[in-house]
C-alpha cells in the first residue's frame, strides 16, 4: 500500500474564503479516511483584508504535529503569500493565479518571487471563477478543483464535501461554488502537465471508526456539557470566546445558564458564587483576563470552593497577540497569586485530551473542593483533528461531592482537618450545615484564626489534599526507548507533547536513542515519574513555546540537574523537525 504524508497551505487575504477552502479541504480528505490536522492563522482585527493562511496536513499514517513547513502553497492573493514562500519547502509545489485582473510588476508577482527549483503551476483562478459564477468569489473553489485534479482526489466525493459546506445557503450559492470547483478541475486535468510526484492515487488509508472533525474549543464546550456543566460566566477573549459561543446555545437545553459579565473579575465571582451554591460551573479567558482573575483564585482555594479557568493562551505579555499561539502562561497558573496557594493545573496535549481535561477538572474541582486551571493556547483552541468519538463520563465523576453524614452535622466543621485533607462539604441551604466562608484563614468551623499553629494546619491541610489527588491524575505519558536507557529524554507539555513525541520517534527510526515524557498533570506534578524517567536519560531536552523557558526552570528544579532549553516564540505551534534538529544537534 503506498502512503502520502503531505502539507497544503491555502494564503490569501481576509474575504477571500481561504479559511472556508482549508476547513473544505480538511473534512474531505477526513472522510476519505485519512488523517487530518488543521491550523488557520488570522489576523486580530475583526474586520480587515489582513493575511489568512489555512494550514492542513493530511496523512495515510497517524499524525501528532502539524508539521513545520508545506509542501503545496496555493497563492490566492500573491502580496500575502510572497510573505508566506518562507514556509514552503526546498522544491515544494506553488499554484497560483496565471491571469489576474490586473498585471503584476514582478517584485509584486508571487511567481517572481519563488525560489529556484519550485514547481509552479498557473491557474486562471480569477478567469475561471468569472465564468462559473459571474464573479470572482469562487477563486479558492477554483484552487481547490485545481488541487483535486493535480494530485488525484476524488472530483465526486470532493463536490459533496463542498455541497455539504454550503448546505444552509441558497442554492444560487452552492451551485456557484461547486462550478467553479468543477471549473478548476477540468481546466487542470486538460491544461496542465503535472510534474512532482504527489498523488493520492493508490493511496488507500486503512479502515477506522467513525472520526469527529472538531476543535479544541469545540470539544471543551461539549466535555464541559457532558460533565454536567450547569454554569458557565464570562467575558468575550480570543481565542477561548468560542467555548461561550457554543454553551450559550447549549447550556440552557440541558437546564444550564450562562451569564456573560461585565469583565473577567466578575465572570470568576460569578463561577466561585455558584460553585459555593454545589453548582459545577466553569469560565474561559486568556493571558489578559486570567491576570484579572488572580484575588478569586486566591478566595477559591482558601474558602476551598470549587471552580474552574479554561486559560487559552496567547502571545503575551498583556493582550500581546491576540491571534498567536503561545505557552508563556506556565508560571502564572502554577505558581501566581499571593501567599501559599495550591491549585490544580491541567494542560492537554492534543485536541482529544481537550475533551479529557475538561471532564476531569470539573470532576477534580469539585471532590477536591479547589480551583482547577485548563491550560489551552490558540493552536489547541483552533487546530482542527480528526479524533474517535471520546466516550462519555462514567456516573461517579458527574456528582464527587462528599457530603458530611447526618452524624457530623450536630456539630458541623466545614474545614476538618482529615488524613487526606478533604473536608465533607455541605451544600448551602443543608439543614445544620451552616458554616463561615471568607478568604481569612479559619478554624476547622470557618471562623478567622490568625495563629500560627492553626495558618500552618490549614495550610498542611491545603496542599495534602493536593498530593492525594494525584492518585487519581493521568499517569504521565512516557514513549521508551526499545533497550530501556536513552542518549537524550524529552520532556514537554500541553500543544508541544505531539510534537515532541513525533520527533522522538523520528529519532529512533534514525538510529538515536530517545524517549520522550509529558503529563497532563502540571500541579499537583508527578515528580517522582519525572525523576525516575530522568534517570534512564544521558541528557534532557525541553522544548515550549515562551522565550524564558518557564516549564524548563520548574523541570530543572525537580531533577536537580540541567537541561537543555528549546525555546520558540514564533506564534506557530511547535513543529517536531525543530525539535528532531536540536536532538542531532545535542547528540
Amino acid at each position: 500500500m503506498k502512503d502520502i504524508n503531505i502539507v497544503i497551505e491555502i494564503c490569501g487575504s481576509a474575504g477571500e474564503g481561504t479559511i472556508s477552502a482549508g476547513e473544505i479541504l480538511s473534512r474531505f480528505m477526513s472522510g476519505q479516511g485519512f488523517e487530518i490536522m488543521s491550523f488557520d492563522s488570522y489576523p486580530a482585527e475583526i474586520r480587515g483584508f489582513g493575511k489568512c493562511v489555512a494550514h492542513t496536513r493530511i496523512s495515510s499514517r497517524p499524525i501528532y504535529s502539524p508539521g513545520k513547513l508545506a509542501d503545496v502553497l496555493i497563492a490566492l492573493n500573491d502580496g500575502h503569500s510572497i510573505s508566506q514562500l518562507f514556509a514552503l519547502k526546498p522544491g515544494g509545489i506553488l499554484i497560483y493565479d496565471s491571469q489576474p485582473l490586473k498585471p503584476h510588476e514582478e517584485d509584486r508577482s508571487v511567481l517572481g518571487q519563488k525560489a529556484p527549483g519550485t514547481t509552479a503551476y498557473g491557474i486562471p483562478l480569477t478567469q475561471l471563477a468569472q465564468k462559473a459564477a459571474g464573479n470572482t468569489r469562487g477563486r479558492n473553489m477554483v484552487a481547490l478543483g485545481a488541487v483535486a485534479a493535480l494530485f488525484s482526489m476524488d472530483r465526486d466525493g470532493f463536490t459533496g464535501a463542498i455541497q455539504n459546506r454550503y448546505a444552509k445557503k441558497k442554492q444560487i450559492v452552492i451551485d456557484s461554488n461547486v462550478n467553479s470547483f468543477l471549473e478548476g478541475f477540468d481546466w487542470t486535468l486538460e491544461n496542465i502537465e503535472k510534474e512532482d510526484g504527489y498523488t493520492f492515487k493508490e493511496v488507500v488509508p486503512e479502515p477506522g471508526r467513525e472520526k469527529l472533525i472538531i476543535n479544541g474549543n469545540q470539544l471543551t464546550a461539549r466535555a464541559a456539557l457532558d460533565a454536567g456543566l450547569k454554569f458557565y460566566a464570562g467575558y468575550p477573549i480570543t481565542p477561548a470566546t468560542k467555548i461561550m459561543e457554543i454553551l450559550s446555545r447549549e447550556l440552557p437545553k440541558v437546564g444550564g445558564t450562562l451569564l456573560q459579565t461585565e469583565d473577567e473579575i466578575s465572570a470568576i465571582a460569578a463561577v466561585v458564587g455558584a460553585g459555593y451554591g454545589g453548582v459545577r460551573s466553569m469560565t474561559a479567558t486568556s493571558g489578559p483576563g486570567f491576570a484579572l482573575m488572580t484575588e478569586f483564585t486566591g478566595l477559591s482555594v482558601m474558602a476551598e470552593v470549587p471552580a474552574v479557568i479554561v486559560n487559552s493562551q496567547r502571545g503575551g505579555p498583556s493582550t500581546g497577540i491576540p491571534t498567536k499561539t503561545e505557552q508563556s502562561d506556565f508560571e502564572a497558573a502554577v505558581m501566581g497569586g499571593t501567599g501559599d496557594c495550591p491549585r490544580v493545573v491541567l494542560a492537554p496535549t492534543d485536541t482529544a485530551s481537550c475533551y479529557d481535561a475538561t471532564v476531569l477538572g470539573l470532576y477534580l474541582a469539585e471532590k477536591y473542593q479547589t480551583l482547577v486551571v485548563i491550560l489551552l493556547d490558540f493552536f489547541l483552541s483552533n487546530s482542527i483533528k480528526n479524533i474517535d468519538v471520546p466516550a462519555k463520563p462514567p456516573k461517579e465523576m458527574l456528582d464527587a461531592n462528599i457530603a458530611p453524614d447526618p452524624g457530623e452535622l450536630k456539630d458541623y466543621k466545614r474545614y476538618r482537618l482529615t488524613p487526606e485533607g478533604i473536608s465533607p462539604r455541605a451544600i448551602p441551604g443543608t439543614p445544620g450545615g451552616m458554616f463561615f466562608a471568607t478568604g481569612l484563614e479559619h478554624d476547622e468551623r470557618g471562623r478567622p484564626n490568625y495563629s500560627d499553629k492553626g495558618h500552618l494546619a490549614m495550610t498542611e491541610k491545603r496542599y495534602r489534599k493536593h498530593q492525594s489527588l494525584l492518585r487519581e491524575a493521568p499517569k504521565p505519558d512516557i514513549l521508551e526507548f526499545k533497550e530501556g536507557r536513552a542518549d537524550m529524554g524529552v520532556i514537554s507539555w500541553g500543544s508541544s507533547a505531539g510534537a515532541a513525541r513525533e520527533a522522538v520517534m523520528a529519532a529512533q527510526e534514525q538510529g538515536i536513542a530517545a524517549a520522550s515524557f509529558s503529563s497532563m498533570i502540571l500541579s499537583p506534578f508527578p515528580e517522582e515519574e519525572l525523576k525516575s524517567f530522568a534517570a534512564k536519560c544521558k541528557k534532557i531536552l525541553v522544548p515550549e513555546l515562551n522565550y524564558s523557558g518557564q516549564f524548563a526552570g520548574f523541570a530543572s528544579g525537580v531533577l536537580q540537574r540541567p537541561v537543555e532549553r528549546l525555546n520558540l516564540i514564533t506564534g506557530r505551534p511547535m513543529a517536531s523537525e525543530d525539535i528532531l534538529e536540536k536532538i542531532r544537534e545535542m547528540e
